[in-house]
């Protein structure tokens, strides 16, 4: 996928608001020109590079470094204190909140693999070399050490994880035993 088709895919996910716009713009733009990231920046990348860390991470108060993976269609909601360190992968169609922060957990380097379509609450913390899976929430204040399978949820501080519930026996209507109906 071309470099424009994406910053118009970031533009329309993260209408409304324009800091997320902002900074998935400028992200997607430096990391371009940081190609290829397993080698040093090229020479004229390097004012790119200066000028991005000046805006996002010193204006608008987002760490998100340019050599970062991220995948199509980053939501930011709002964006103040947001951090992920480099060695974070995060797939398509994540969703993130003010406060986030996503890195190692200093006992060694391993960052969090975040899989698409997760949606992460304001000012969780994801920790470690931990595997957050295709569809699962991340609860608002969560401290994530421990794997989230796709579809689970974690929430608290330590998170406690909960499965996927099988939705199987309640497809096409409510489940008539929450509602208190018979």
């Amino acid at each position: 996928m071309n470099l424009l088709a994406q910053l118009k895919e970031d533009l329309y996910v993260n209408a409304g608001q324009p800091k997320g716009q902002l900074a998935v713009l400028a992200y997607r733009i430096a990391h371009a020109s940081r190609k290829p990231l397993d080698k040093r920046p090229r020479l004229w990348a390097i004012p790119i590079g200066l000028a991005y860390r000046l805006l996002v991470e010193w204006i608008l108060g987002i760490e998100i470094p340019w050599g970062t993976k991220i995948g199509r269609r980053l939501r930011i909601y709002h964006g103040v204190g947001i951090v992920i360190n480099d060695r974070t992968l995060l797939g398509n169609d994540v969703h993130l909140r003010q406060g986030v922060t996503i890195g190692n957990s200093g006992h060694n380097l391993q960052c969090p693999v975040i899989e698409d379509g997760v949606n992460i609450g304001a000012s969780a913390v994801l920790l470690g070399g931990i595997t957050v899976g295709r569809h699962s929430t991340v609860a608002a204040g969560a401290l994530v050490t421990k794997d989230v399978p796709a579809g689970g949820q974690a929430k608290g501080n330590p998170a406690v994880i909960k499965e996927p519930r099988d939705t199987s026996a309640s497809e096409g209507g409510l489940d008539e035993s929450r509602t208190g109906r018979e």
